[in-house]
């Protein structure tokens, strides 16, 4: 075989290689996604840190909305956190809200909270919504899950694990 056949065959495989892994990669991040699950999230209400009061998802209709369920024994949570909070100052003017939903108990969270100067919404929800994330694009049910809707209600991100400043502020414009 010929060189040049040689090289030329290679790179097909190259080529054919890198489209398996982005092909695969969309499956991996898109299984078990159902159209139009999230409206279920965006309906529901979450008890609130103020007492308990349940609080509705749709207080942020309207906004460019980044919901990130989290726990304070979450390693990645912790760490991404602070994105969060200098996020939500730098892009809240622009229509940015974020909320989080913990998954933990209320004590924790709310030292956790107060600790790091969180500056938006903190919900509390029960550990069943996790599984309640798999057709939203979770399908392991771990921790962090950040899911972004615009507000005509379009999914703009899922994430499972860490979400950083960069990728906000690009949703941003």
């Amino acid at each position: 075989m010929s060189g040049g056949r040689r090289a030329l065959l290679i790179g097909a495989a190259g080529v054919s290689a890198c489209a398996v892994g982005v092909l695969g990669g969309h499956w991996w991040l898109t299984r078990g996604v159902v159209k139009g699950e999230e409206a279920k999230l965006l309906g529901a209400s979450f008890e609130g840190l103020d007492g308990g009061k349940p609080t509705p998802m749709s207080t942020w209709q309207g906004k460019t909305l980044v919901i990130n369920f989290w726990a304070t024994w979450c390693g990645p949570c912790r760490e991404e956190m602070p994105d969060f909070v200098k996020a939500q100052k730098d892009f809240g003017g622009k229509g940015l809200q974020f909320v989080g939903i913990a998954v933990d108990r209320r004590e924790p969270v709310e030292r956790f909270v107060k600790e790091i100067g969180v500056n938006y919404p903190v919900l509390l929800a029960d550990v069943a919504w996790l599984d309640e994330l798999k057709t939203m694009g979770n399908p392991q049910s771990v921790l962090p899950f950040s899911l972004a809707v615009s507000p005509a209600g379009e999914v703009l991100l899922r994430r499972v694990g860490r979400l950083k400043y960069s990728e906000i502020a690009s949703m941003i414009g």
